[in-house]
């Protein structure tokens, strides 16, 4: 780790939280998911959330975003609980959520998307708004007046990310971004966010099916198993030896992880 990194590391770790969860329950119907999770996320941080299949973590990032209402618990944006709040009201707010498959207007182009997301950007930040979101289109160079409903399946993905670059949100929640991309594709589109949060202190609540991309850039992991948080650690790259990250997509609690 590079002098520069050890010094970002230093100022997240004594930073005031732009995300906190604190003991949330929620599920669907009588089913509960999520059994009392409590978590944090700090400027400019990037949180991988992993866990076996119906551990709760998409579930987590809905709860987050507004898409499920919580039985009980708290969800606090800089220090204000936004667990009442609309799903619009909580994006104007600051909360950005990437859905896995993108989230797009065929019979928009991409400068309309840039723009409509970039309403919800207070005027002082548009311009550095407006940096983000070619940051993103740069990885597949898209032409500004593309209609979105003719490009392919990673120009969407990639378009959707931009969209809600294009609103500087104050945190980014990430539902598996590189689902059906090409390999080379979604590990310049997971470099690329990385790249923006760093540059611009956004943080990022990650969900991802490529452990292995995301761990390689994340400043902490959080593991989820039957709703709750298992174990962390704030040295990721440990979890990326491969008999690790089969125990922990299977379920287990690797006994040597920190947290």
């Amino acid at each position: 780790m590079s002098h520069s990194e050890d010094n970002n590391k230093e100022n997240v770790v004594h930073s005031d939280p732009v995300l906190r969860v604190d003991d949330v329950h929620a599920g669907y119907g009588k089913s509960e998911i999520l059994n009392g999770i409590s978590l944090s996320i700090r400027p400019g941080e990037i949180v991988a959330l992993i866990g076996p299949n119906g551990a709760g973590k998409s579930t987590l990032l809905k709860v987050i975003a507004g898409l499920l209402k919580p039985s009980s618990g708290g969800v606090f944006l800089r220090g204000k609980n936004v667990a009442k709040m609309a799903v619009h009201q909580r994006a104007r707010a600051g909360i950005a959520f990437v859905i896995q498959g993108g989230a797009i207007f065929p019979s928009l182009t991409v400068r309309d998307h840039l723009q409509l997301g970039s309403l919800g950007a207070k005027r002082r930040r548009k311009q550095e708004a407006s940096v983000l979101s070619l940051g993103v289109l740069h990885t597949v160079d898209l032409p500004n007046n593309d209609r979105s409903g003719l490009l392919s399946g990673g120009q969407r993905q990639a378009l959707s990310v931009a969209t809600m670059m294009a609103t500087n949100p104050s945190v980014l929640l990430c539902d598996e971004p590189s689902a059906g991309l090409a390999p080379a594709l979604a590990n310049t589109l997971i470099k690329q966010i990385a790249l923006l949060s760093r540059q611009q202190g956004l943080p990022v609540l990650w969900v991802e099916q490529r452990l292995g991309d995301v761990l390689a850039i994340a400043d902490r992991a959080v593991l989820l198993m039957s709703g709750k948080v298992s174990s962390q650690t704030d040295q990721p790259k440990e979890w990326l030896v491969p008999e690790v990250l089969s125990q922990l997509t299977l379920g287990k609690t690797w006994e040597r992880s920190n947290g």
